[in-house]
């Protein structure tokens, strides 16, 4: 099973997405993700790592959505 928590920028704080993967024998399957607003990208963080906590899971994968390149 693999938890990755994408963060994504909100009108007021960051909204954050949990989502849940897993492999299967004829691929991978992936659940809707949980979604959430929180004020701080701290909250988003303590919330991923509760849930992956309450699955047994020490490592939580971790994608940035809202650093903007200077391309």
């Amino acid at each position: 099973m693999k938890l990755t928590l994408v963060l994504d920028p909100a009108p007021i704080g960051v909204r954050a997405s949990l989502i849940e993967e897993w492999e299967e024998i004829a691929g991978s399957a992936k659940m809707e993700p949980r979604v959430r607003v929180f004020e701080t990208e701290e909250q988003a963080l303590v919330w991923g790592r509760s849930l992956a906590s309450r699955r047994g899971l020490k490592q939580l994968f971790l994608s940035d959505n809202r650093k903007i390149s200077g391309g």
